[in-house]
């Protein structure tokens, strides 16, 4: 009997411990959660009047030969007064900003174009993004509501025009 209680004890000692490291690495992945918030809480443009949701888009110079339908969807007359196009960020060299403009659609001049932070591009790529273009949608309070890389197929892109419109709508209410 007492060494089938010693065996409990030593059970519910090891529950214990594995409740504490899983409970000390849930901290620490919140931790990072809030680094993508806080970075673009930083890095956007304050919201305008009117404006529920706001979107950020992460995107390279290569992106720019024909891989930014994105921006057709958030240029849309249904979408555009609902969602505003905060910031694009690019990742790649300094440089790349004065070859990235041209090759952006002409009403994104009104449009901040600036180097992705370092800690929103980490954020991004643990939780999966890998490519470009990358879209990020906040709502009223900051909060991300939705992450997604481009549409590849006119299929995806139906389904992200309809996501993107739902996440608009959701915030008239």
């Amino acid at each position: 009997m007492r060494r089938l209680l010693s065996l409990f004890g030593a059970a519910l000692a090891l529950l214990l411990a594995g409740a504490f490291l899983d409970s000390a690495r849930a901290a620490t992945r919140g931790a990072r959660r809030g680094d993508l918030r806080e970075a673009l809480q930083a890095h956007t443009l304050p919201f305008l009047p009117g404006t529920p949701v706001q979107a950020a888009v992460i995107l390279q110079r290569h992106d720019c030969t024909g891989n930014l339908r994105l921006f057709d969807l958030l240029n849309r007359e249904d979408i555009r007064p609902r969602l505003r196009t905060a910031v694009i960020w690019y990742a790649g060299d300094h440089g790349d900003s004065t070859r990235i403009r041209p090759l952006l659609p002409p009403w994104t001049t009104r449009v901040t174009l600036r180097p992705v932070p370092r800690p929103v591009l980490a954020e991004l790529r643990r939780l999966g993004h890998t490519q470009t273009p990358i879209l990020v949608v906040l709502d009223q309070d900051g909060r991300i509501r939705f992450t997604t890389q481009s549409a590849r197929t006119p299929r995806e892109f139906a389904g992200l025009r309809r996501i993107v419109e739902g996440l608009t709508w959701i915030e008239e209410l």
